[in-house]
């Protein structure tokens, strides 16, 4: 990396977040003035307000502009969807800002009182506290207990979106206003429904004139910059970038240098329109080739200059942040924000779609060492070996499990059998952690309640209880020690989830019309087809796609657990129901019992089959669990957009936990697979941890059996390596066989840890010499020492293996 890449990215990490206050204040501002006018005009205003009223500024030596707070690496608030825990963590509760045990924020006594001052206004009228007071009352208590759980989406903006970057690229936004103006000339206002089209419309012309502005704003700022500086060179680069942000993003894109900035403008204002988080960059390599290859022909773009640019992008992808409430923080610590960023796959016609750009990301992501954006690879069948062996190098250096690997040939099969037309079928792009979807074309890759599958299966054992609270939603068929066999638990099992899903999707379908009364936003629904031609935003049914489903976990601990009663108490009878039931009420450590609480737990632990050792005993249930979730989400629901226009407006599985698997743990008691009170699930479709003992390619035969056709928002599919396997050819070659045997069984995902324990555990203790250790969480990376010491502690003990021999 060049020194100025270095400069920038080093005072990017030494930066401590900081709460901005200006969004709020001005939004709020807007807001207040407009009251009783369509909330997606409403909203459009505000965003124009923000933009042209903000700070903005220009980092020493950056080439890419555009600032999302008036503070590297700050935080805005966004006080109309939920303000309550902004008030209790001003006081403390559960923790200060500046002292959460991970993602801490400072702020400004000043910050502090106009934030106070701001979200007062918004007391009571804020999204979250709409929705929590629709909720019947069931759904509300199966969130209290934390069986479901939809803060993700309910008190914050919805995202997962990836917008049309291409059609940007080429047109410009004033294609897009123009598109609007003209199908506002041919609405007919006298037929019912095209009053709120003819609003949205307005609201599209609003926003992208909005964006525009913005635009201009920081090139009449480099201009200035310009002119007072003495430095030749970079004053003739301020030149340069002050003529690129005159031209686009308004008009289309002529070179690589503004092809990179209207991106990434793109992607800022996206994540300054709301506070949905997982807006994500699609095929960066394929829509931005065509500038990078056409400046390298013409020769005033070199290839160090390119990847200058594309580092400067990556620079600036780490500076948007999101304040989240502490509890929310928990399901996505690390600063997350899940902005990925797709390389490789093919092309139209199924030949092989890695360019020169490819390799340039590649190096961008080894060189920096940054969290974000998430880089992912899609392998198909004709993705080149040296290409691969490559991506693996780059794991290696990169650390923190980037790239990601991706499945073409899984993923499609996923997206056709949803009914998505084979000529976007190739084009699919994965958005936030891991969902698939096809750019410009879907509304929203992933959103609705968690379903915590190991709560849900201790209730079942519990006669339809939750024993942690008491609290009987769906009365049950009985408990462990009155169940005949297995087969009587799994259905009592279904029974119960099919229940909570049904809440899940109450609870949805709920969010979904609050939203569209308090939440329409018309810049990203502008750049996603057909929202235009319909005249209607992404949640009212904009989009050509879509799909509902929020992350599950827990499914592999459940599936263990039924391995371990089929083993332990109906096959080999080794201890009885009772003594089971008996040993999970006490959490194991009632060491007074014959055999103990704690000989029972190893009991569990060690003798009993586990997923992840190609062992079809312990195996079918996780299957059989997954293949249940799966189709009937897809086949017995269906999302608010049913009816409205998009396909094919089903719900969908999610088996990405990102780190609900911990969060969620909490509330789930001691489990019969020896799993105690408290502790993690498994993450994703990993096995859970510890319980791989037979190398990784009985690991990779055993996740080769689980029903991908049904995983269209993910499988997160963690594996831990030590750092040597990547070391060597020999070790690479290894491990690319191992992907591509997990790929071959239509498999949707993978993704490699490649750092050694005793590095981890150093780093806990001395965490001032390890500022820069990075580490795969779940569908995304995140410096480790700032992670909460739960959240350490499940990373380090997830199995590795050693394929460098």
């Amino acid at each position: 990396m060049t020194p100025r890449i270095e400069d920038l990215r080093e005072k990017l990490i030494e930066r401590i977040p900081e709460i901005c206050p200006e969004r709020a204040v001005l939004f709020t501002e807007s807001m207040k003035k407009s009251e009783g006018k369509p909330i997606v005009k409403r909203r459009a205003q505000s965003l124009y307000e923000v933009l042209d009223k903000m700070t903005i500024f220009v980092r020493e030596g950056e080439l890419i502009v555009g600032n999302q707070a008036s503070t590297v690496r700050g935080a805005p608030v966004f006080p109309e969807y939920s303000v309550q825990w902004i008030l209790d963590e001003f006081e403390g509760k559960p923790y200060h800002f500046s002292e959460r045990p991970c993602d801490k924020f400072t702020y400004t006594e000043k910050t502090n009182k106009q934030v106070l001052e701001t979200i007062a206004y918004w007391k009571g009228k804020t999204l979250f506290e709409n929705i929590w007071g629709e909720l019947p009352e069931p759904a509300r208590l199966a969130w209290e207990i934390n069986a479901i759980d939809d803060t993700w989406c309910a008190a914050a903006g919805l995202g997962n979106v990836l917008p049309d970057h291409e059609m940007v690229l080429k047109h410009g936004l004033n294609f897009v206003i123009e598109k609007a103006e003209q199908r506002l000339q041919t609405l007919d206002l006298t037929e019912p429904g095209t009053i709120a089209q003819y609003w949205f419309l307005q609201a599209v012309v609003t926003s992208n004139k909005a964006v525009i502005n913005y635009a201009r704003r920081f090139s009449e700022l480099l201009e200035r910059e310009a002119e007072k500086c003495e430095d030749p060179v970079r004053k003739q680069e301020l030149t340069v970038m002050a003529a690129n942000l005159s031209r686009v993003p308004a008009e289309p894109a002529e070179t690589f240098w503004q092809a990179v900035q209207t991106v990434w403008l793109i992607q800022l204002i996206l994540q300054i329109e709301t506070n949905g988080h997982a807006i994500s960059l699609g095929r960066f390599d394929q829509y931005l080739w065509p500038y990078c290859r056409n400046d390298m022909e013409r020769g005033i773009l070199s290839r160090e200059q390119a990847l200058e640019i594309v580092e400067s992008f990556f620079i600036k992808a780490n500076e948007i942040n999101k304040l989240r409430s502490w509890p929310d923080s928990e399901y996505f610590p690390g600063y997350h924000l899940a902005e990925n960023l797709a390389i490789g796959g093919q092309t139209a016609d199924g030949r092989d779609a890695v360019n020169e750009l490819t390799y340039i990301v590649l190096d961008a992501t080894a060189d920096l060492k940054l969290t974000k954006p998430s880089v992912s690879l899609k392998w198909f069948e004709g993705s080149s070996d040296e290409f691969m062996d490559r991506a693996l190098q780059v794991v290696e250096q990169h650390k923190g499990g980037q790239p990601a690997l991706y499945n073409d040939l899984g993923v499609m099969r996923i997206l056709e059998n949803m009914g998505v037309a084979k000529e976007d079928l190739y084009n699919w792009a994965p958005v936030g952690c891991i969902e698939a979807t096809i750019p410009g074309k879907w509304d929203f890759a992933a959103k609705g309640s968690w379903l915590n599958v190991g709560k849900v299966f201790e209730i079942t054992l519990n006669n339809g209880t939750d024993p942690k609270t008491g609290v009987t939603l769906l009365p049950g068929d009985g408990d462990l020690t009155t169940f005949n066999d297995p087969r009587e638990i799994m259905e009592a099992f279904k029974r119960q989830l099919h229940y909570y899903m049904e809440l899940q999707v109450i609870v949805e379908h709920i969010s979904d019309e609050m939203h569209i009364l308090h939440d329409q936003n018309a810049f990203r629904s502008s750049l996603v087809e057909d929202c235009i031609e319909r005249g209607k935003s992404l949640v009212e049914g904009g989009a050509v796609y879509t799909a509902d489903g929020g992350p599950t976990a827990g499914s592999m601990s459940v599936g263990d657990s039924f391995a371990a009663i089929e083993y332990a108490v109906f096959d080999k009878k080794l201890i009885t129901a009772e003594q089971l039931a008996y040993a999970l009420r006490t959490n194991f450590e009632d060491n007074t019992t014959d055999p103990t609480g704690e000989e029972i737990r190893q009991l569990l632990v060690t003798k009993a089959p586990k997923f992840g050792n190609d062992d079809d005993y312990a195996d079918k249930w996780t299957v059989e669990i997954s293949e249940y979730l799966g189709s009937t989400y897809q086949t017995d629901f269906k999302s608010s957009r049913y009816g409205k226009g998009p396909i094919p407006a089903t719900f969908a599985l999610s088996q990405s936990s990102v780190t609900g698997n911990v969060a969620f743990g909490k509330s789930v008691g001691a489990l019969p697979n020896g799993r105690k009170a408290g502790l993690p699930v498994n993450n994703g479709v990993s096995p859970s941890n510890g319980a791989e003992q037979h190398g990784p390619t009985a690991t990779i035969n055993s996740e080769g059996k689980l029903p991908s056709k049904w995983f269209q928002k993910g499988s997160i599919f963690n594996m831990r390596l030590t750092p040597q396997t990547l070391k060597t050819p020999e070790g690479r070659k290894r491990a690319l066989g191992l992907v591509k045997t997990h790929f071959k069984n239509y498999q949707y995902h993978i993704q490699f840890n490649v750092l050694d324990d005793e590095a981890l555990i150093e780093a806990q203790g001395k965490p001032e010499e390890y500022r820069d250790l990075m580490v795969r969480i779940s569908g995304y990376s995140a410096f480790f020492t700032p992670l909460n010491k739960e959240l350490q502690n499940d990373v380090i003990q997830r199995m590795k293996f050693d394929m460098g021999k």
